[in-house]
């Protein structure tokens, strides 16, 4: 309603630019801005499809620069995947301590897999992983909790459920993250 009284009034006072409001811009609508918009957009992605592109990701030799210890996550030809702490790496292996299920708990695997065998070798970023699943876990027993204490008919101790069971939350979502670890890091090495 307010943009036809604008545009009638335009419509009056073709030329008349007041207080930066121009007259003629507006009646020519949204679309110039618009397109400017998208060209600045796509010609940001397209100058940044240079840096999502790695060099060298088939060369085992960038395998070979990690450093000893590092916390690396291997997937094989097979579909197999291992994470755990680099151990050693040759012109034709790779060897890892694979933390892994077993039980009960966990287990420390000493992994030797072929050159020919691997797919995909990534680092693996524990510390991020550790603070999404502990956040994500927060959130659903914080969520679990506030749902369950709007069901309460009672208003006392309230949010005492909501935090506690955010708490609960967050710790069962770390320890998860800490053995599945689900934030990809650099990708080193692919087939």
């Amino acid at each position: 309603m307010a943009a036809q009284s604008q545009s009638r009034e335009c419509s009056a006072d073709e030329g008349k630019v007041v207080s930066g409001f121009s007259c003629r811009r507006m009646l020519k609508g949204p679309a110039p801005l618009c397109r400017r918009c998208f060209v600045v957009w796509l010609v940001l992605a397209l100058a940044s499809q240079s840096s999502f592109a790695q060099a060298g990701l088939g060369d085992w030799q960038s395998v070979r620069n990690l450093a000893v210890h590092s916390n690396i996550s291997v997937k094989t030809k097979a579909g197999e995947k291992y994470h755990g702490d680099l151990v050693n790496v040759t012109t034709d292996s790779l060897t890892l301590d694979s933390d892994e299920r077993g039980f009960p708990g966990r287990v420390t695997t000493r992994r030797d897999l072929r050159r020919d065998q691997v797919q995909e070798v990534r680092l693996v970023r524990p510390a991020a992983s550790l603070l999404a699943g502990a956040a994500i876990g927060a959130g659903v027993g914080a969520g679990i909790g506030a749902g369950l204490e709007s069901a309460a008919k009672s208003n006392e101790d309230r949010g005492l459920l909501t935090g506690v069971l955010a708490i609960l939350g967050l710790v069962i979502g770390a320890g998860i993250a800490r053995h599945y670890p689900f934030v990809k890091g650099k990708l080193i090495y692919v087939v």
